[in-house]
């Protein structure tokens, strides 16, 4: 691997922007599941998160974690965050006499917040394009 290769795509930030991306988009579509259900009897609110399933993947409990900066160090594997899947979870929210236990108001924050990340991973995603295209071309950012 040629030597540009290693420093501008060789780390796990990518494919993680990427597997996030792909579990707010999933999470989108289960809390918009529970919004157009909320008037369903019976009908179970269902989340996932994704910040708890990456920090198992990659060790973090709160601290910070050592990386590699020589490919002979021994380090993180990419391979648990290529590996999560979504694993959505029953929400354990008090029901309503019709066994429903959607709650509009969280679902609709919720859906609020997972719309402003899912915009912020965008962005970076789009400045880490203009910083590698500002290097390659030798032109600044814009």
């Amino acid at each position: 691997m040629p030597l540009i290769d290693k420093l501008l795509f060789s780390d796990a930030v990518p494919s993680l922007m990427k597997k996030g991306l792909n579990f707010m988009s999933t999470r989108q579509s289960l809390i918009s599941s529970n919004i157009s259900n909320v008037d369903t009897p019976g009908f179970k609110a269902t989340d996932i998160d994704f910040q708890a399933q990456l920090r198992a993947a990659i060790g973090s409990k709160g601290s910070l974690n050592m990386r590699t900066t020589n490919e002979k160090h021994i380090g993180p594997s990419n391979f648990d965050i290529m590996d999560l899947a979504a694993d959505p979870f029953e929400e354990d929210s008090a029901a309503k006499s019709n066994g429903n236990n959607v709650d509009i108001d969280n679902e609709m924050a919720k859906m609020a917040e997972n719309q402003i990340m899912y915009n912020a991973t965008v962005q970076l995603m789009m400045k880490r394009g203009a910083t590698v295209r500002a290097a390659v071309t030798e032109l600044p950012q814009q």
